[in-house]
């Protein structure tokens, strides 16, 4: 019998495969248990590479988000626009705008006070995440100084922060202080 007759099960025994070439059945079996095994290794592998990339995405997100918390608690009136700026860069949409003209509103009262303010992070963690989307809570410190105080104060706020991927990179969607 030859190959087709293998493939529809016809096989008793021994088959040949060509010129006095035969398939054993444990030969047979040998052959079709390398074939389920490489298929369990090619899923097994995709499952990590899969996970791998998910906990990657993650940790990218709440990286993102811990930079943008600090980046929007941090500023200073010698060096204001460039702080104001960077947050306008890493914002996209409605918080965008909205964001614009809080700042604007804000600034010359900044500059007149000599106010600064450095933030630390007290901690982070992920409340959502999507492939494209992530909800980030971050605790931080914000220790603030101006010229009314000859004190700097610390503001412990919480913040929850809407990110999304734009052109392949996380930016603020959205900014709720909790």
């Amino acid at each position: 019998m030859h190959l087709p007759a293998l493939a529809l099960g016809r096989c008793a025994g021994r088959c040949t495969l060509g010129k006095g070439r035969r398939l054993t059945r444990r030969a047979l079996a040998a052959i079709a248990a390398g074939v389920v095994l490489l298929g369990l290794l090619g899923w097994g592998s995709y499952t990590i590479w899969a996970d791998h990339q998910q906990e990657q995405a993650r940790m990218e997100a709440l990286d993102a988000g811990r930079r943008f918390a600090t980046d929007l608690a941090t500023y200073s009136f010698e060096n204001l626009d460039n702080s104001l700026s960077v947050v306008r860069g890493n914002s996209v949409g409605e918080f965008a705008g909205q964001y614009t003209q809080v700042a604007s509103n804000l600034k010359d009262m900044i500059v007149q006070y000599k106010a600064t303010s450095s933030a630390e992070i007290i901690a982070a963690g992920l409340a959502e995440t999507g492939p494209d989307s992530a909800e980030v809570v971050v605790f931080l410190d914000q220790t603030v100084t101006n010229s009314n105080s000859q004190e700097p104060w610390v503001d412990r706020n919480r913040m929850q922060l809407s990110l999304v991927r734009d052109g392949g990179e996380w930016k603020f969607a959205n900014v709720q202080l909790l």
